[in-house]
C-alpha cells in the first residue's frame, strides 16, 4: 500500500529533501542478519484480525520495530466517521425524542459506532435516514450513498416505539468527513452557515481497534539471541490488517527520511547562494489579502484559519505537507488551494521576505550544481 494518494508530486519532492542517489548513506550490512521472511500466521474468518511474524531480527530490533509500528497503528491511520448530525425536533444533545426509546446521548453512542469507508475522493459526505415504522432502526435503514460504504450495516441506531405518519417520518442527517485518530466533539469546527440544530459528536477515525506485539528469542545457526517479532492487528473492517501495517510502515519510513538527509555532507556543503527576487505588482497585491476575499470554499477557509493561516501569503509560505498536516484538511481541499495559488502566480513553499522599505521579495537558494 502506498501513500502517494495523500501527497502531490511537489509534496513528495519536499519530503525527500531532494536527496540525490549519490548522497544516500552507504550501509555495510556484512555480518548482519536480516529478516528472511514476513509471513501472515493467522487470519480471522472475517478478515479483520491477523498476526504477522517477522524473523530473524538482530537483538533489540524486535522491540524497536514493534513499538514504533504499534504506536502509528493506534494513532495515525486515516479513516472516515460521523462528525455531526441533525434529527427531527432535536436542538441539543440533552433531550429526548418523542416516540424513541433511547435519548439523544444514547443515539450518539450508536452513531459513533458506525464503521464507514468513503469510496470516492471526496473529503466530506452525507447520509440520510427517514423512518416511520415502529421497531428497531439499524444502519440498513440508511438511504444508500454510492460514495460512502457502511461496513457494519447491522449496527443498531435507535428504536421507534410507535409508527409515525408516512408524511412526517423521523429524519436523521449524518455528516461524514475524513480524519485520523480520535477527535473530540468540541474540536470540530462549526461553520458560520451550519444550522443551529447541528449537533457535533466525538469522531473515531482510526480503523485499528487493537494492536499489540510480542518479541521472543529465535535461533540462527548456533546463536539463539535473535528476535522474533509477532505483530497482532485487529481493525473495524474499514481497512484490512495487512493494509494497516503497510500504511504504518510507509508513514514511519517517510518520517525517517528527514533523518537520512544528514547523509549529504554533514554541514560540509557549500553555503547556498541566496537571491532576492522582487515580487511583481500583481502578486504583491494579493499576498496579504485575507482568504475571505478569494474564491475558496467556506470549509477550506475555516480549516486553514484554524491552523492560523489567514492570508494567501500564509498559504504560499507553507509546504504541501504542512498544509496537509492541518487537522481535517484533505487532498481535495489541497487541490483547491493549489489551484488558487497558481491562479495568482504563487506556489507552495515560497520564501517571502519584506525589505526595509516594505518591498516584498521571494528568496531563492541554489547550490551552483542544482537548478531551482
Amino acid at each position: 500500500m502506498r501513500l502517494e494518494a495523500s501527497t502531490g508530486r511537489r509534496g513528495r519532492h519536499a519530503v525527500l529533501g531532494r536527496i540525490k542517489e549519490a548522497d544516500k548513506v552507504q550501509i555495510d550490512l556484512s555480518g548482519w542478519v536480516l529478516p528472511e521472511r514476513v509471513e501472515v500466521t493467522e487470519v480471522s474468518e472475517d478478515g479483520r484480525r491477523a498476526e504477522f511474524l517477522v524473523q530473524p531480527l538482530e537483538r533489540g530490533y524486535g522491540h524497536t520495530l514493534g513499538n514504533a509500528t504499534r504506536r502509528i497503528l493506534l494513532s495515525s491511520l486515516p479513516g472516515s466517521a460521523v462528525w455531526a448530525f441533525r434529527a427531527s425536533g432535536v436542538v441539543h444533545e440533552h433531550q429526548t425524542i418523542p416516540g424513541v426509546v433511547e435519548d439523544v446521548h444514547e443515539i450518539i453512542q450508536q452513531v459513533k459506532s458506525l464503521v464507514l469507508r468513503m469510496v470516492a475522493e471526496d473529503e466530506e459526505g452525507k447520509l440520510e435516514l427517514a423512518v416511520h415504522e415502529a421497531g428497531p432502526v439499524t444502519a440498513r435503514d440508511i438511504e444508500p450513498n454510492p460514495k460512502i460504504d457502511i461496513v457494519n450495516r447491522d449496527q443498531h441506531l435507535f428504536t421507534l416505539q410507535e409508527a409515525l405518519p408516512e408524511d412526517k417520518p423521523l429524519r436523521l442527517e449524518l455528516l461524514i468527513n475524513r480524519g485520523r485518530g480520535f477527535v473530540l466533539a468540541d474540536q470540530h469546527q462549526r461553520r458560520k452557515d451550519d444550522p443551529v440544530d447541528l449537533i457535533l459528536i466525538d469522531s473515531i477515525y482510526s480503523p485499528v481497534l487493537r494492536a499489540n506485539f510480542n518479541v521472543e528469542e529465535t535461533r540462527v545457526g548456533q546463536r539463539t539471541d535473535f528476535d522474533r517479532l509477532t505483530l497482532s492487528v485487529e481493525t473495524d473492517g474499514a481497512m484490512r490488517p495487512e493494509e494497516a501495517v503497510a500504511y504504518a510502515a510507509e508513514l514511519m519510513a517517510r518520517h525517517l527520511e528527514y533523518l537520512r538527509r544528514f547523509a549529504s555532507g554533514n554541514g560540509e556543503q557549500e553555503a547556498p547562494e541566496v537571491q532576492l527576487v522582487p515580487l511583481s505588482e500583481k502578486v504583491k497585491d494579493v499576498v496579504n489579502r485575507p482568504l475571505e476575499e478569494f474564491d475558496i470554499s467556506v470549509r477550506s477557509r475555516h480549516t486553514l484559519e484554524k491552523g492560523n493561516i489567514r492570508t494567501l501569503g500564509d498559504i504560499a509560505r507553507r509546504s504541501e505537507d504542512e498544509i496537509l498536516g492541518i487537522e481535517n484538511f484533505g487532498r481535495k481541499s489541497l487541490q483547491e488551494v493549489e489551484d488558487l495559488l497558481a491562479t495568482h502566480g504563487l506556489h507552495f513553499g515560497m520564501k517571502i521576505e519584506e525589505g526595509e522599505g516594505g518591498e516584498l521579495y521571494t528568496v531563492k537558494e541554489s547550490n551552483g550544481d542544482e537548478n531551482e
